[in-house]
């Protein structure tokens, strides 16, 4: 639907955001930067395969959701799917099997996340809440992780590091980050 022009309610109807990412199947809604002038931050995707992998663990101030909904709107139960995520400093690793929403509290160090099967005759909904306002630039996060985190990094985060947001990350933080090449 879009709103009349005109009318006093009309600016509650959003049109999107849409967005095609490459990890993805099909066409994503994602609003990450505030688009609805709300204290949240959502993203809906559709897993058709295996291509989308979450490999960075991190913490953030803000409580998120992560939900793995069956495809099928007439049965969202029906899951096709096997998703392993990895929660805590403790590294515990657990297998998403059936519908199921992971709700992570500020502070809870979360992923690698792993789509390791996936039906593409039963795709999974992802939908990933997140109570804040605008979703923390790949610099910001970094520069929010602790020493030993970024030590922990996987070395496939150097390859995301584009010299525009190497400029924004602080020097002691990119030097940690600059010793998993060595690694």
């Amino acid at each position: 639907m879009t709103a009349k022009k005109g009318t006093k309610y009309g600016k509650y109807l959003i049109n999107g955001p849409f967005k095609t990412i490459d990890h993805y199947t099909g066409t994503s809604l994602l609003a990450h930067n505030g688009e609805y002038d709300a204290d949240v931050c959502i993203g809906y995707h559709c897993l058709a395969d295996t291509r989308y992998k979450a490999d960075m663990p991190h913490a953030h101030d803000f409580h998120e959701l992560l939900c793995f909904i069956g495809g099928n709107p007439k049965n969202i139960t029906d899951f096709g799917a096997e998703i392993e995520i990895t929660l805590g400093k403790e590294k515990e690793v657990h297998l998403i099997k059936s519908t199921t929403v992971v709700s992570i509290p500020p502070g809870l160090l979360h992923c690698p996340l792993i789509v390791k099967k996936c039906d593409p005759n039963n795709p999974v909904a992802f939908l990933e809440i997140s109570l804040t306002r605008k979703w923390p630039s790949m610099a910001e996060r970094i520069n929010a992780m602790s020493p030993e985190q970024l030590a922990n990094a996987p070395a496939s985060i150097l390859e995301r590091l584009t010299p525009e947001i190497k400029k924004q990350i602080s020097p002691d933080k990119l030097a940690i980050l600059n010793k998993l090449k060595k690694k």
